[in-house]
C-alpha cells in the first residue's frame, strides 16, 4: 500500500493516463541533477579560475555559496510538498477506493505517512547528493594545502547540513499543514487551503529566486550580528551553521602551499591571515546557530507526523458540501455574462478557465509560479532603486519593467496551463456537446485570462505605480501594459489548435531550449518595452504614437488569428507523449531506410 501511494506522488495519470512512470521518473531525476550540476558550475567559477586560492579569504566567499545552497534545499524541498499538497493526508478517492476494503483506517493512514516520508526523504537525498560531493571538490580544486581527508570532512559537512535543510522544508509544510487544519478544522481547511497553498508556492519560488543575490558580506554581517538577519534567512543561517561547525573551519585553516618556484609577497599573505581571524571571530555565533538546527530537524518532524496521524485518525467523508450563494459571486457572475456579450461558448470558456484557475491544485501552482517570478523582479527593482518619484528620462528601466514582465510570466504561465487539463477523466461531457468550432470558446478562455491575470494585477499595482510616476503617468503606464499583454495573449495562442484544460498533457518535446529562449524573450520584450516606453513617455506626442502602434499591433494580431481559423483541423483529445523512437528519430529510420 505505500508503494501504491508513493507511485501516486510520482507520477498524476489523472493529468495523462498514457504517461510511463518510469520515464516521468527518468525526467524527474535528470531534471534535477542537471540543475544541480549546473548551477554547483556556476557558483565554483571563481575558484576553478584561481591560480593560488587563499584558504582565508576562500573560507568567507564561500559562506554565500553555502547559504545559496541550503535556501535552495529549503526552498525545492518545500515545493515539492506543495506539489503533493493534496496528497499529504488522505483523500476522498482513497476512501472511496480502500474503505470499502476489509483494511483497518490505521493502516491506511500509516502507509500514507510512510509514502511522505519516504518521499521527502529520498527527494532531500537526490536534490543535494550532486552538489555535496561536487562544490567541495570545485572549491579546493586548487588548495595545494588540501588533503583527501580534508575533502571528505567537507563532503559529508555540506552534505548533512543541506540534506537537513531539505528534510525541514519538506516535513515543514508537512507539519504547517497538519497545524492549519487542527486550528480552522475540517470544513474550514477546505476552503482556505487552496490560498494557504498558492500563497506558499509564491513565497518559496520568490525565495529561491532572490537567494543569489545575497552576498557573502551579507551573511558575514548577518552571522556576526551587525545587523540583523531578515526572518526568511534565519533558518537558512541554522544549517548554514552545522555546515561551518561540522567541516567549514577546515578551509579557514589549511596551510598556504605555493606552486614551485613561486613565493608570495607580503600583502597577500596579510590579507590571508585578516581573513582568517575574521573567520575565527564568527565560530561561537556557527555553534550557537548549529544547535538551533539539530534542534529544528526532530521537532518538525515529530509535529508533521503528530499532526498527520491525528489528523487522519478516521478516513476523510466522501460527500462534497457544495458552496454557499452569495451577492458578490452572482454579482461578478452578472459582469461576466455581460463581458462575454451573451454568447454560450464564450460563456462557457469563460467560467471553465475562471473555475479552473481558482479551483485545480495544478493550474493554481502554475499561476503561482508565474506569480511569484514577478513578485522577485519588483522586488529586485525596489531594493535597487527604491520607491521614489524620478523624473522619467531618468526613470530606471527596471522600475518601467516592473508591470510588462509581470503580465509577460503571467501569459507565459497561463499559456501553458492552458495544456493541464482539468479533469481528463470528464472531457467527454465537452467532446459530446462542441460543435467543432473552437473560436467562441477559446475567446471566453482569453476573456477570463484577461480579467484575472492582466486587469487584476494591473490594479493591484496600480498605487505602486502612482507613488513612483504620478497619477496620470502611471494611467497610461498601466493602459500601455494591457494592450501589450492583450497583444502577447493573442500571439502566444496563434498556433495553438487544441481544446483548453481539456485535452491530455503532453509534455514539451524539447525543454532545454524552450525554456533559456522563453526566458530570454521575456526579460527582452520587457525591458526593451520599458526603454521604447521611457523615450515616449517624454513628450506628449510620442505618448499618443505608442498608444496608437500598440493599438495597431493587438488589431493586427488579432486580424492574423482569425484569418488563421478560418481553417478547421480536427482536435486530438487524447493526444499521447511521442515514443521514445520518434525523439531520437529511429522511427522514421525503420519506415523509410536508406
Amino acid at each position: 500500500m505505500t508503494r501504491l501511494f508513493l507511485r501516486r506522488l510520482i507520477d498524476n495519470d489523472v493529468i495523462s493516463p498514457h504517461a510511463d512512470r518510469h520515464e516521468s521518473l527518468a525526467v524527474l531525476c535528470a531534471l534535477v541533477v542537471s540543475l544541480a550540476v549546473f548551477v554547483t558550475f556556476f557558483v565554483s567559477t571563481d575558484y576553478l579560475a584561481a591560480f593560488i586560492q587563499l584558504p582565508g579569504p576562500t573560507a568567507l566567499h564561500a559562506l554565500s555559496d553555502r547559504f545559496l545552497f541550503v535556501s535552495a534545499s529549503i526552498a525545492v524541498s518545500a515545493l515539492a510538498a506543495l506539489m503533493v499538497w493534496d496528497a499529504l493526508a488522505l483523500e476522498p478517492r482513497d476512501a472511496a477506493i480502500l474503505g470499502p476494503l476489509p483494511i483497518p483506517a490505521r493502516t491506511i493512514t500509516r502507509a500514507k505517512l510512510a509514502a511522505a516520508l519516504v518521499f521527502g526523504t529520498v527527494f532531500a537525498f537526490a536534490l543535494n547528493a550532486v552538489p555535496s560531493v561536487l562544490y567541495p571538490v570545485f572549491l579546493t580544486l586548487n588548495m595545494r594545502g588540501m588533503n583527501g581527508r580534508g575533502i571528505l570532512q567537507l563532503i559529508v559537512g555540506h552534505a548533512t547540513s543541506v540534506v537537513m535543510a531539505g528534510l525541514v522544508g519538506f516535513f515543514g509544510v508537512l507539519a504547517a499543514r497538519g497545524v492549519l487544519r487542527l486550528m480552522v478544522g475540517e470544513r474550514g481547511f477546505r476552503h482556505v487551503s487552496s490560498t494557504v497553498q498558492s500563497s506558499l508556492v509564491v513565497c518559496m519560488v520568490t525565495a529561491l529566486l532572490l537567494a543569489p543575490t545575497v552576498r557573502a558580506a551579507v551573511v558575514r554581517d548577518w552571522v556576526a550580528g551587525v545587523m540583523p538577519a531578515r526572518w526568511p534567512a534565519v533558518p537558512v543561517l541554522w544549517y548554514l551553521g552545522v555546515n561551518e561547525t561540522l567541516a567549514g573551519h577546515i578551509v579557514a585553516e589549511t596551510p598556504i602551499v605555493p606552486p614551485p618556484r613561486f613565493s608570495l609577497v607580503a600583502f597577500p599573505r596579510q590579507q590571508d591571515d585578516a581573513s582568517r581571524a575574521a573567520y575565527r571571530v564568527l565560530a561561537p555565533r556557527f555553534a550557537a546557530l548549529a544547535r538551533r538546527a539539530w534542534l529544528s530537524v526532530p521537532v518538525v518532524t515529530f509535529l508533521a507526523i503528530v499532526t498527520f496521524l491525528w489528523n487522519n485518525r478516521r478516513l476523510p467523508d466522501q460527500a462534497a458540501g457544495g458552496r454557499a450563494r452569495s451577492r458578490l459571486r452572482a454579482s461578478v457572475r452578472r459582469m461576466a455574462e455581460w463581458a462575454t456579450d451573451g454568447n454560450p461558448e464564450t460563456q462557457a470558456g469563460f467560467f471553465f478557465t475562471w473555475q479552473t484557475l481558482t479551483r485545480s491544485v495544478p493550474h493554481r501552482t502554475i499561476v503561482a509560479i508565474a506569480v511569484a517570478a514577478g513578485s522577485t523582479h519588483l522586488l529586485m527593482a525596489l531594493a535597487t532603486t527604491g520607491a521614489h518619484r524620478l523624473a522619467i528620462s531618468s526613470m530606471p528601466l527596471g522600475l518601467l519593467g516592473i508591470n510588462i514582465l509581470a503580465l509577460a510570466s503571467l501569459m507565459a504561465g497561463f499559456r501553458y496551463a492552458v495544456t493541464v487539463p482539468a479533469a481528463l477523466a470528464s472531457n467527454w461531457t465537452i467532446r459530446l456537446a462542441w460543435l467543432g468550432d473552437e473560436r467562441g470558446y477559446l475567446a471566453g478562455v482569453k476573456r477570463a485570462a484577461i480579467v484575472g491575470l492582466v486587469t487584476v494585477p494591473l490594479l493591484v499595482l496600480l498605487p505602486l505605480h502612482v507613488a513612483v510616476f504620478g497619477f496620470a503617468i502611471a494611467v497610461v503606464h498601466s493602459i500601455y501594459g494591457f494592450m501589450l499583454a492583450i497583444a502577447m495573449l493573442d500571439v502566444l495562442f496563434l498556433g495553438y489548435r487544441q481544446f483548453p484544460f481539456a485535452c491530455s498533457y503532453v509534455p514539451v518535446e524539447n525543454p532545454k531550449l524552450l525554456w533559456p529562449t522563453g526566458l530570454a524573450a521575456v526579460l527582452f520584450v520587457s525591458y526593451g518595452f520599458a526603454d521604447v516606453e521611457r523615450l515616449a513617455l517624454q513628450s506628449a506626442t510620442r505618448t499618443v504614437a505608442l498608444g496608437a502602434a500598440l493599438g495597431a499591433i493587438v488589431l493586427l494580431v488579432k486580424i492574423i488569428d482569425r484569418t488563421t481559423r478560418r481553417e478547421r483541423r480536427p482536435v486530438n483529445f487524447d493526444e499521447r507523449p511521442a515514443l521514445a523512437t520518434q525523439r531520437l528519430g529511429l522511427f522514421e529510420r525503420m519506415v523509410h531506410p536508406d
